[in-house]
């Protein structure tokens, strides 16, 4: 009987009361419920024919027996033609009988025969459970005694009661027997003898209740560890070679000749016998860690060389009618569930799934929680990503891709170690990306739209690569000094040339390290101005500006972009007469209102406030005095924001001897009196106040250390506490560039 290729029908539970006609001419009785031991499943249209996980027990031409082990081992016969499903009894312990439709119910000291295509119990026995040796067809191997040992009985139907027969041919002290396969009238026995070690198999004629053949194997390898098939035309089995590598042998019933064919470095197989083919596989290579050409199932001929590749993993192997077999598995092509190995019309063995379990067999993405929106600020720049596959052994690695401003992160990323099922593919985002994708430098993630794609290369080997991917939004505020719009301060710095560059600051987290990237070039015709100051957001968008005063005394504002390859738009003209300041310094919010402010001070020492109108065409109100004089005692006045937790942003000022001092911001564009923080800054070139370098809500102090045609670079972090407001001189890394500047900002 051939069962026709089904790809998409999916088999569904309904009320078993309509029993087919058995081979030979049985008709079924009819039955007004079903027997005491068994009870009808129920209707259920979206259940697959077979639950991932459950293990095949018995293959008939109807229908086959599975077992859920995740409902206390329950039971069920699954009728092919139409789904119907059939549940056994809780508390019994049912087996398939091989190469039939029929199961063997084992219950409180009972053993019953029936054959579920017939509808019909064949027969029962009082029988202890450890006396069941297997079961072919509608015959009951029974050892005769409690200890397992002793004569192999045989009961089969009969007129008035099973009929007896006992097994003649086997050793006397045959133990550990199995009932491995069965093909026509003939059944295939594994067994050992007495203190030998070394397995047998035996060929048991059903009809004579004899054994016609037998062989002793070599004794290696465990006893549960080897496979045995049985076809009218050959025997196989597979032996363990003294390398440990495993061979499978076949041997031709009618010339008794034996072909050998090493097949596995190591382990178990399941193999089959088709028509004059032999089937093998290394189960339960789905979920293994490398490839191996063993985990397929390959068919191989017995009349020739030739190969044919049948499923690409096997979980079990199962007897099947005919000259056939059973495997649980799956293809690429046909997905997971039970299939059915037989000869097609030009005897080529030809798989086909009776029952889907709607798993897939390739690697699958299920689900994953990467959000539509992500706003680094409320996150800490930190976001953990997960993607549920269908199973984990694999390779994978993510990549990460502003589209904006085209800076990605690829990473390989590895399992989580929660307890989760499935297990989660994790990756915990810092929030960094390569700095202008170049290995080995880092930035943070700009705002703006965002890929991601996965590729999960499956490490057996079964299916392709797994390639996904979807898109997220990334926000984030920028700071006074973010020019490239990446939630990190940055650095300006002109060179004698009239260059601008700019130089991105990243604080790693892992390494708790701060880095100055490479300078990119913002422009040249800079060396037209003698001041050029952060001004933070003046104009109410969402990114710093800049405002810089030629030599003439025109200051000038340029609004940033956020875009580090062209961070500011062209330049306008805010005002004149702004040479009358030695010093300026913007960019903190001095007055409590949310806008940022300028101050300024003039040569006779005075200190004068101009407060930020959000509107970028007049970006300053009219300027107040906030000191009365003393102010030109200082060569560098530097606005940092809050260091202390105050109302308002505060000022460090350094005099012309080294020493540091704070002033505190009260929140009305006034100071508290100044506090002394500490002498020996005058061996820095520029203080600047960039704003929170390493995220930990504080705004820090960066500066220039001269070193001849040289720089380098360093920060003070602050510490939130105004007596002593910043840590220790801690060093930038960076790359030293062979340019001379005379200016930073």
């Amino acid at each position: 009987m051939k069962l026709h290729h089904r790809t998409t029908h999916r088999l569904t539970a309904a009320v078993a009361v309509a029993l087919a006609v058995i081979s030979g001419g049985l008709a079924a009785p009819a039955i007004a419920a079903a027997p005491a031991a068994l009870r009808a499943g129920t209707a259920d249209a979206t259940a697959p024919a077979l639950k991932p996980g459950d293990s095949i027990h018995g293959l008939g031409r109807t229908g086959f027996l599975s077992r859920d082990p995740d409902e206390a081992k329950l039971q069920r016969w699954t009728r092919l033609a139409d789904g119907a499903v059939t549940t056994f009894a809780f508390g019994h312990s049912v087996a398939g009988s091989l190469d039939s439709d029929v199961v063997v119910d084992q219950g409180y000291g009972t053993v019953t025969l029936r054959d579920m295509a017939a509808g019909k119990e064949l027969f029962s026995l009082p029988m202890a459970a450890n006396r069941y040796a297997g079961a072919v067809g509608s015959t009951l191997f029974v050892r005769s005694d409690l200890s397992g040992h002793g004569p192999l009985d045989l009961y089969s139907p009969g007129t008035d009661g099973p009929v007896r027969r006992t097994v003649t041919g086997l050793p006397a002290d045959a133990a550990r027997l199995t009932v491995e396969a069965a093909a026509g009238d003939d059944a295939l026995l594994s067994y050992t003898t007495g203190s030998d070690t070394a397995r047998h198999w035996a060929v048991l004629s059903l009809t004579s209740a004899a054994v016609t053949s037998s062989r002793r194997l070599p004794a290696t390898g465990s006893f549960d560890s080897f496979a045995y098939a049985l076809s009218l035309g050959y025997v196989a089995w597979t032996e363990t070679e003294a390398d440990a590598s495993t061979s499978l042998v076949v041997l031709d019933r009618a010339t008794q000749k034996a072909q050998r064919f090493p097949v596995a470095r190591a382990g178990r197989l399941v193999i089959g016998l088709v028509g004059k083919w032999v089937t093998y596989s290394r189960p339960d290579g789905l979920l293994g860690s490398s490839a191996d050409p063993v985990i397929a199932l390959t068919a191989r001929s017995l009349t020739g060389s030739v190969t044919r590749r049948l499923l690409d993993h096997t979980v079990s192997g199962i007897d099947a009618p005919g000259e056939a077999h059973g495997f649980v598995g799956g293809s690429v092509s046909g997905g997971e569930g039970l299939y059915r190995i037989a000869p097609g019309t030009d005897g080529i063995p030809v798989a086909t799934r009776l029952a889907a379990t709607g798993a897939p067999t390739q690697v699958t993405l299920l689900r994953h929680n990467v959000p539509a929106a992500v706003d680094l600020d409320r996150t800490g720049g930190k976001l953990s990503l997960s993607w549920f596959l269908s199973r984990n052994n694999v390779d994978m690695t993510l990549t990460l891709r502003n589209t904006r401003t085209g800076e990605s992160l690829t990473q390989n990323v590895g399992q989580s170690t929660r307890e989760e099922n499935p297990r989660p593919m994790r990756f915990d985002w810092s929030g960094e990306l390569q700095w202008h994708d170049q290995p080995g430098f880092w930035t943070a993630a700009s705002p703006g739209p965002y890929t991601w794609q996965i590729t999960a290369d499956p490490l057996n080997g079964i299916g392709p690569d797994l390639k996904a991917s979807g898109s997220f939004t990334v926000t984030r505020t920028s700071g006074a000094h973010d020019y490239d719009g990446d939630g990190s301060p940055d650095v300006l710095a002109r060179d004698t040339a009239g260059r601008l560059w700019i130089q991105d600051i990243y604080h790693h987290p892992g390494q708790d390290q701060i880095q100055q990237n490479p300078e990119s070039l913002v422009g040249s015709g800079w060396q037209v101005y003698d001041r050029i100051e952060a001004a933070g957001n003046l104009g109410g968008t969402a990114f710093p500006d800049l405002v810089a005063r030629d030599r003439s005394g025109v200051l000038w504002l340029y609004r940033g972009t956020g875009d580090a390859e062209a961070p500011f738009t062209t330049r306008t003209r805010i005002g004149n007469g702004w040479n009358t300041y030695d010093k300026l310094t913007g960019g903190s919010d001095l007055t409590g209102d949310g806008r940022p402010d300028l101050v300024a001070t003039d040569p006779s020492g005075r200190l004068w406030m101009y407060r930020g109108t959000g509107v970028a065409s007049a970006p300053f109100a009219t300027r107040r005095l906030i000191g009365a004089g003393g102010w030109q005692g200082y060569d560098r006045v530097t606005a940092t924001g809050d260091l202390a937790g105050g109302p308002a942003g505060d000022l460090v000022a350094r005099d012309r001897t080294g020493v540091l001092w704070l002033y505190l911001g009260k929140g009305d564009g006034t100071f508290a009196a100044r506090t002394r923080i500490g002498g020996g800054w005058g061996a820095y070139n520029d203080l600047i106040g960039s704003g929170d370098t390493d995220r930990d809500g504080r705004p820090d102090l960066h500066l220039t250390i001269p070193s001849g045609n040289w720089w380098s670079a360093g920060v003070h972090r602050a510490t939130g506490d105004w007596r002593a407001p910043f840590h220790s001189l801690e060093t930038v890394n960076h790359i030293l560039s062979e340019r001379t500047y005379n200016l930073f900002a």
